[in-house]
């Protein structure tokens, strides 16, 4: 499994890095553009992509695996065939082996870690600009948790394909874990939304911006939202 190393200083080219941000939540895209806001010197996001690819071309697309890894890797493949971006940068809690293999092969330039400061996922990218292929070699694997009285980023990972009516076969897939691991994150959910089933817990999505977005319904076979 991987798991994250120090990332050493980088100057830096002499222009900013553009970067384009993906995600199908336009709550994820505003936290990850902020965290990069202090290091304009280094980074200038050029777009939010919300559900789809990139339409701006960019040094680098960026895009936010939550809540679903497989889906990411689909889209990422389509990011490379449009050639938009030079690279294309998988930001992750975590990244099973397989992920990794499946990144590499549909042309993911890096993998980078949620764990890593703003000031280090500033210094990355701009490496990423300059060729240097970040976490493609090593497994990562996250510890980090949040707090216990809120929804963890991976219980909110959970949370929001539960909205998406994904069983928990199909969350496991999705998100490379085993369905006995998805079972136990789905109680926790359950426990801190105080719900007894799937149906409440995706009504309450909402309450954490995790409404399921058009764009990634129209991906679900059928174009529409799976039953639950």
């Amino acid at each position: 499994m991987l798991r994250a190393v120090p990332t050493p200083k980088y100057d830096g080219p002499s222009t900013p890095v553009t970067v384009a941000l993906v995600n199908d939540y336009e709550i994820i895209l505003q936290g990850l553009h902020a965290m990069l806001a202090p290091f304009s010197d280094r980074i200038t996001v050029v777009e939010h992509e919300v559900g789809g690819t990139p339409q701006v071309c960019a040094d680098i697309a960026l895009f936010d695996t939550f809540p679903g890894r497989r889906d990411a890797l689909d889209r990422a493949k389509q990011m490379a065939a449009e050639s938009i971006v030079d690279r294309i940068v998988m930001y992750t809690w975590d990244a099973a082996d397989e992920f990794v293999s499946i990144a590499r092969n549909v042309g993911v330039s890096a993998i980078i870690l949620k764990s890593v400061t703003g000031e280090a996922l500033a210094d990355q990218l701009t490496q990423v600009a300059a060729g240097s292929r970040v976490g493609l070699d090593e497994a990562m694997r996250s510890k980090r948790r949040g707090p216990a009285e809120s929804l963890s980023l991976r219980e909110q990972e959970v949370l929001a394909l539960l909205a998406l009516g994904y069983s928990n076969p199909e969350i496991a897939n999705e998100l490379f874990l085993s369905v006995d691991t998805v079972k136990t994150y789905v109680r926790r959910v359950f426990s801190k939304l105080g719900v007894s089933n799937r149906t409440n817990a995706a009504l309450l999505a909402a309450r954490y911006d995790l409404a399921p977005p058009a764009r990634r319904l129209s991906r679900l076979p059928g174009g529409a939202e799976q039953e639950g």
